[in-house]
């Protein structure tokens, strides 16, 4: 049984990070059984989560033109708009009011004692606030930071455009990124301008509705 070392769901979300959403997706698109742990990040390799051993079968390969459209776009949400999410979940005033209570439960559920909790919590803002700041995203104004994320979220949406999946009529891998970080921008319980925008594009909305319908039904 393929187990899969993760955060826990929060905010209506599988999970609290796109990364865990993108990996449980991924597995349950290849139609592989596996068993969902809460991780303790502390003993967890690279102190990152999640952590898994995927060995499974190949969702439809795609042409070379494709696999290069998907690639740039796998980078982009991966390494820029992920810390667009995270600057405005930890970093704003708004967004933290937010994630602190539902990071306190996590912490609980790493068996962090809850006199400790608070200080923990504080000290894990700090270092993912900085690791903000050291990516580059996290020294702009939060207007500069929304203005750079929309751009992403367009260009998202357009490459969309009327496909039921990222890539075509097919899912593919490409599908368990996009849909985490679709999902993950478009989560309310974050309602700030970066989530109100995105919500404007009604072909990502769809899309995210169709993936979590399919493949997130319980």
């Amino acid at each position: 049984m393929i187990k899969v070392y993760k955060f826990g769901p929060a905010f209506g979300l599988p999970d609290a990070s796109p990364f865990v959403v993108k990996v449980e997706t991924y597995l349950r698109m290849t139609g592989q059984k596996y068993e969902a742990v809460t991780g303790d990040v502390r003993k967890a390799p690279r102190t990152q989560l999640p952590f898994v051993d995927i060995d499974g079968k190949v969702i439809p390969d795609l042409d070379a033109g494709q696999r290069a459209v998907a690639l740039a776009f796998k980078s982009m949400l991966e390494e820029h708009l992920y810390f667009g999410i995270l600057f405005m979940r930890w970093a704003t005033d708004d967004g933290w009011t937010v994630f602190e209570p539902s990071l306190r439960e996590m912490l609980g559920r790493m068996g962090v004692p809850s006199l400790l909790r608070g200080v923990v919590s504080g000290s894990a803002r700090k270092q993912v606030v900085g690791r903000t700041r050291t990516q580059g995203i996290g020294r702009q104004p939060r207007t500069e930071i929304v203005g750079t994320c929309t751009k992403i979220v367009d260009a998202f949406a357009e490459q969309m455009g009327d496909r039921k999946y990222f890539c075509g009529d097919k899912p593919t891998t490409y599908d368990a990124t996009a849909y985490a970080f679709a999902a993950g921008v478009l989560c309310p319980a974050f309602d700030n301008e970066l989530r109100k925008h995105t919500a404007t594009k009604k072909n990502l909305v769809a899309y995210a509705d169709r993936m979590r319908e399919q493949y997130w039904k319980e």
